[in-house]
């Protein structure tokens, strides 16, 4: 797996991908938060290959916590299989992350 560099600074400058969308179901307070139930969530790895020693990351989105250390937003990746060239985006599980990155 070859992992992009991480150019963003910090996840505060962080933008989130226009097109990639949360499942995501009201809470009680109104607001919407991420759930697996509708979403793939699942480690980079290409479908057509069957593994994941051809991806590419072209960007990645750490997860974001609240306050009492819940999960409010499930990461996301955007890679390329560079055997077969297909382009892929999803959330990845929280304890996701790529191969020597590091939120610095």
């Amino acid at each position: 797996m070859t992992t992009a560099r991480n150019i963003q600074p910090s996840q505060a400058h962080a933008r989130p991908h226009a097109g990639l969308r949360h499942a995501a179901r009201p809470a009680a307070t109104g607001t919407r938060y991420p759930t697996t139930d509708n979403a793939y969530v699942g480690k980079p790895t290409c479908d057509k290959c069957r593994t994941d020693e051809f991806i590419y990351l072209e960007s990645f989105i750490p997860p974001s916590y609240r306050r009492d250390g819940s999960i409010a937003v499930l990461g996301e990746v955007a890679y390329t299989c560079t055997r077969c060239e297909d382009f892929s985006a999803h959330s990845v599980p929280a304890t996701w992350t790529p191969p020597g990155w590091y939120l610095g």
